[in-house]
């Protein structure tokens, strides 16, 4: 099953880039790119109108949905929709005849990035499974990168069987050896091929500069990285087959070790 990451930067209204790297990538790929990609960084977009947003993401949703159409690809893409009261920060899946959305279950509440404050999202004490698909045997499922630091939502991937984790990030502050350390972890405790799909570019917020530095991986279960890019605008595709990851759940059996049910009273 090929797979391919678009490591970029937030793309302008009227941009024909996707364009262009989708067309280059083998058809029934499956295509992930990075947080605030399609939409720009929400320190950008705090004070425009909600329902100016929410139009602009429709409008390149429609566009995106015609492309994976036309060449044949399953598109995963974080994303800012609502209505003119409040945005939430979702994850599209698109396969050019539906949209399916993931809705971030836990988003950061930290003082200088505070996504929880601006978004609609509701706040959640009980995660639930994030969203399943499956293509050709392998089953994925689609999580924003803050979430990669709850043990709960993890488990219920591990116990559901979740092969390959398509993990959408918009990292900076020089963590990058913290989130290879994390993901390699998750990976192989898991049993599962962790994607991490980084953005690249600058922001600028209270007069510091923020850059996103990319390095975009593919993290096997065996914690190891098998492939990554640098902190340039690039595409890594990459071949997943389902009899490397099933060799790895043999091996270390950590897939076994389900929870038990309680019994009834």
């Amino acid at each position: 099953m090929n797979l391919a990451i678009f490591q970029l930067p937030s793309l302008p209204l009227k941009e024909d880039k996707l364009s262009s790297y989708l067309k280059a990538i083998k058809k029934g790929s499956v295509v992930v790119l990075g947080e605030y990609v399609l939409n720009l960084f929400f320190h950008e977009i705090s004070n425009a109108p909600k329902d100016i947003i929410n139009k602009t993401t429709q409008s390149k949703l429609a566009e995106l949905t015609k492309l994976a159409k036309k060449y044949d690809l399953i598109v995963v893409v974080p994303v800012l929709c609502g209505d003119e009261k409040k945005i939430y920060k979702k994850i599209a899946i698109l396969d050019g005849k539906k949209i399916d959305f993931y809705t971030q279950q836990k988003l950061i509440n930290y003082e200088d990035w505070d996504e929880e404050a601006f978004f609609g999202n509701p706040k959640t004490r009980a995660f639930k499974l994030p969203y399943l698909f499956e293509k050709e045997g392998l089953r994925f499922a689609v999580l924003f990168g803050f979430e990669l630091h709850f043990d709960e939502i993890w488990l219920k991937m591990k116990n559901a069987g979740v092969d390959v984790v398509l993990l959408c990030t918009a990292s900076t502050f020089e963590s990058n050896q913290r989130w290879r350390d994390l993901c390699k972890a998750r990976a192989f405790f898991n049993s599962c091929v962790v994607v991490r799909a980084n953005r690249i570019g600058e922001t600028t917020y209270q007069g510091h500069t923020w850059k996103f530095y990319g390095d975009s991986f593919i993290a096997l279960p065996n914690g190891k990285i098998e492939d990554s890019l640098g902190d340039k605008e690039e595409v890594l595709c990459a071949e997943i087959e389902k009899s490397q990851i099933e060799e790895f759940v043999k091996e270390w059996k950590f897939r076994e070790n389900k929870p038990e049910k309680t019994p009834s009273v």
